[in-house]
């Protein structure tokens, strides 16, 4: 069984409240996606704003897999 299969066959035992609640949540989730989706898109698109005004030290990876890794 699929998940969309097993969801269907989840929805047909419940109350018309409870599918109008879920049908609510499906629009907001589908709503903060494309928002998210839209916002993101306009990050990458600032990619490179700050190339050559921050200045990492030259060892900066290996510093800072070493503050990381204790904590993996």
């Amino acid at each position: 069984m699929t998940l969309l299969q097993e969801a269907y066959t989840l929805m047909q035992g419940q109350s018309e409240k409870n599918i109008q609640l879920i049908v609510e949540l499906f629009q907001t989730m589908s709503s903060r996606g494309e928002a998210t989706a839209k916002l993101l898109s306009e990050a990458f698109k600032r990619t490179g704003l700050a190339k050559n005004v921050v200045k990492l030290p030259d060892d900066f990876d290996e510093t800072f897999d070493a503050l990381v890794m204790p904590l993996l």
